[in-house]
């Protein structure tokens, strides 16, 4: 027996209420998308404590099968599969839906699967376009219906070290990460318009302003495509954000300022990094480095600064000592922690039976999706880009394309769009 329905929340004020989600039994899952992310993401589901697999829907009817026959599930027969996720969720009496799709289809199947009442695990990006993604956020907010995007990188043990040093040795005044493989992938990418910028550019910036608790306010960025790149796009890209501490911009004192450098590429051969980029933070009390996939390394000042006569002004021994715990704790193993979509997918089960809002739900993910797009109009327009004034823009575009009044009346009703994201 599941639970009883959760009384309405801040979250699901003025919703129709949700049926109980079972806290007893693994969450029933049904995979709309069938392709590498569909694959990956059923063999995550089958190994899963959480969740099981009911269901594989794509457009192509034999595609499902391919899926299953790589998840690793002992009897592909037992899972249902078809040509419409959300139909097939219904007909299963899934509890979560997972939306692996190409991001064309990433609205269409979300709008649909919440106001079936479904809540719906969506890979990156959000959507194709800022406006879309406002008005699944809009959609989110009628529905009442829980909305997570997964940004995996969120639960890498080193990223959340990296936040824990900052929380202590911040703020911070630069950050950077570095990406570089080279790598030449088929499918959409190859003709789409700003494949690294809108594929590997998501990760890095959602994770950047994970670790600093900063949000975006401008940015400045180029893009450039050598003759031997297989891309129709930009497969290298250089971006930097001005940035500003969460809610900042709502304070009466001027909010801490700071800077995040993004440069990444698909197209430099040798000495490539790891798909998580390097790291290098710089803060008021210390500085970190990561390279993508070991232990990060935290240094202090341990000294007087340079031109003080003051003794006590470098690292003191409580401070000496906190850096010594960080850095054990960063040093000690965890192979065993999930990460990527296998923690990506706890997160969102173990959300929905605790009737809270997941890590990285659409209110939270859509800034991170924002710089994405901030840096593409950048890149074209080659000038300048605000943030702001970019969300509101959007929010123009997706009240007059949005076809749900509800939604539409949501979309104008608020203030602001950021303040529409804090909220």
């Amino acid at each position: 027996m599941g639970t009883s329905a959760p009384q309405p929340t801040a979250w699901t004020a003025g919703a129709r209420p949700l049926r109980p989600f079972p806290t007893d039994r693994p969450a029933r899952a049904v995979i709309v998308g069938a392709g590498g992310m569909g694959t990956w993401w059923s063999k995550v589901v089958v190994a899963s404590d959480v969740a099981e697999l009911v269901g594989v829907a794509d457009l192509d009817e034999s595609a499902p099968a391919r899926v299953l026959a790589e998840s690793g599930i002992a009897d592909p027969g037992s899972v249902a599969t078809g040509t419409d996720g959300v139909e097939l969720a219904l007909a299963t009496e899934a509890d979560i839906l997972i939306n692996p799709t190409v991001p064309v289809a990433h609205h269409p199947v979300t709008v649909r699967a919440l106001h079936a009442g479904i809540p719906v695990l969506g890979e990156k990006p959000v959507t194709e376009t800022l406006p879309e993604a406002l008005s699944l956020l809009a959609h989110a907010q009628t529905t009442g219906v829980p909305f997570m995007i997964s940004q995996s990188r969120r639960f890498f043990p080193q990223v959340r070290q990296l936040r824990g040093f900052l929380a202590e040795f911040g703020p911070t005044v630069l950050t950077s990460a570095f990406f570089s493989l080279f790598t030449e992938h088929g499918g959409f990418r190859s003709t789409q318009q700003h494949p690294l910028l809108r594929d590997m550019g998501i990760h890095a910036f959602d994770t950047a302003r994970y670790i600093t608790g900063t949000d975006p306010v401008a940015v400045t960025a180029h893009g450039t495509n050598p003759p031997w790149s297989v891309y129709a796009g930009d497969g290298t890209v250089s971006c930097t954000f001005e940035m500003v501490r969460a809610g900042g911009r709502e304070n009466p004192v001027e909010p801490e300022h700071s800077l995040f450098v993004y440069n990444g590429t698909w197209n430099a051969r040798g000495l490539g990094t790891y798909w998580n980029s390097e790291w290098r933070l710089g803060a008021e009390h210390g500085s970190a480095t990561w390279d993508g996939r070991g232990a990060p390394r935290f240094g202090a000042e341990e000294g007087p600064r340079p031109g003080t006569d003051n003794a006590d002004a470098g690292l003191d021994a409580d401070r000496a000592e906190r850096l010594a715990v960080l850095q054990a704790e960063a040093d000690a193993p965890h192979d065993d922690e999930p990460n990527q979509i296998d923690a990506s997918l706890i997160e969102f089960v173990t959300a929905l039976r605790e009737d809270r809002r997941p890590l990285s739900e659409v209110h939270e993910n859509i800034l991170s999706f924002a710089m994405v797009e901030a840096a593409v109009t950048s890149v074209d327009r080659g000038t300048r880009v605000e943030i702001d004034p970019l969300l509101e823009a959007a929010r123009d575009q997706a009240i007059a394309a949005e076809t749900d009044e509800q939604a539409r009346a949501v979309l104008q009703s608020w203030s602001s769009v950021r303040e529409a994201l804090a909220g």
